[in-house]
């Protein structure tokens, strides 16, 4: 029995389907029905019954529901607790990030850093596959990334969604364009991931479905050299809105809205081994979900046109 499952089990009663848990959750549905099947062996009994309209609790269910919420209620204080010393933490922190979440972290440290000057902090930058096996190797104990596996050692805790935008020069003949459909976007020389990276894995299915090819004309897995080619107006390129913000706010790109836009919103988790985190390890997911969702009202103020 471990928190996962018992917060898994709260999820599913207090939603009333694994289905919509599993939605919520950012999660296959086999994930949350192994993890309620796991709880109910350990505990040597059934806790749900699933009915043809909602979740209904067995009477050991309700008996064991009153505990669940305790301990996940204690564990709460104990984050609020460790919030109210924050200010004279020590120590040290060590995380992953994954290569094309990288960019966003420079203004989150700084701020971090700022608030908590006493804590140092060690930051390791890979593909996603890399910081999984790190994180089991106990190198470091969370990490960022936009994708998550179906791994039972690990929980990925979703604290941000974005969506796929299309970005161009200023001089782009696209950029006072508001809307601009994917078949003009596959005609114009693209800027994007290599083949081997997920995202590119995920723009070339999404694609294939509407029968559509496109020019990859430069390749990269590095984020700074697709800005410079989109600036210097080399082709356009289409990532999530999180990844541009700063150059549209300075007016150097211009971010435009994708036509019946079919691309899946890309999630932002945080991940971290299925066990118990440190008093460090809380302080930095809650001001890293705080900066990512400050960023996030800078998006929707942009989409809405009210930056000068």
């Amino acid at each position: 029995m471990n928190l996962v499952q018992i917060s898994t089990f709260l999820s599913v009663y207090q939603i009333g389907s694994y289905t919509k848990a599993a939605e919520l959750l950012y999660l296959p549905q086999p994930t949350i029905s192994h993890r309620i099947s796991q709880l109910e062996k350990d505990l040597g009994k059934s806790l749900l019954i699933r009915g043809k309209r909602s979740i209904k609790l067995t009477e050991e269910g309700k008996a064991f529901l009153p505990h669940a919420q305790r301990i996940l209620g204690a564990l709460q204080k104990g984050k609020e607790a460790v919030e109210r010393i924050g200010q004279g933490a020590t120590g040290s922190l060590s995380i992953g990030c994954n290569n094309s979440f990288a960019h966003a972290l420079p203004e989150i440290m700084d701020s971090f850093t700022a608030e908590y000057p006493n804590i140092s902090i060690k930051v390791y930058c890979y593909p996603t596959k890399e910081l999984i096996r790190m994180m089991k190797n106990q190198i470091f104990q969370l990490c960022i990334t936009r994708y998550a596996s179906n791994d039972s050692e690990i929980v990925y805790r979703p604290v941000h969604s974005e969506q796929t935008k299309l970005f161009v020069s200023p001089e782009h003949h696209f950029a006072n364009r508001g809307c601009v459909s994917l078949d003009e976007i596959s005609k114009e020389p693209l800027i994007t991931f290599t083949s081997v990276s997920q995202y590119r894995k995920i723009f070339d299915l999404t694609l294939s479905q509407f029968n559509l090819t496109y020019q990859a004309k430069y390749e990269t897995n590095n984020l700074q050299l697709m800005k410079h080619f989109v600036k210097r107006n080399m082709g356009v390129c289409l990532v999530g809105n999180l990844s541009m913000r700063r150059e549209v706010e300075q007016k150097e790109l211009v971010q435009l809205e994708i036509e019946h836009n079919p691309f899946p919103s890309t999630q932002i988790f945080v991940a971290c081994l299925n066990k118990e985190l440190n008093s460090l390890d809380y302080l930095f997911i809650k001001h890293f979900e705080e900066g990512i969702n400050n960023k996030f009202e800078f998006q929707k103020s942009v989409s809405a046109g009210t930056i000068n």
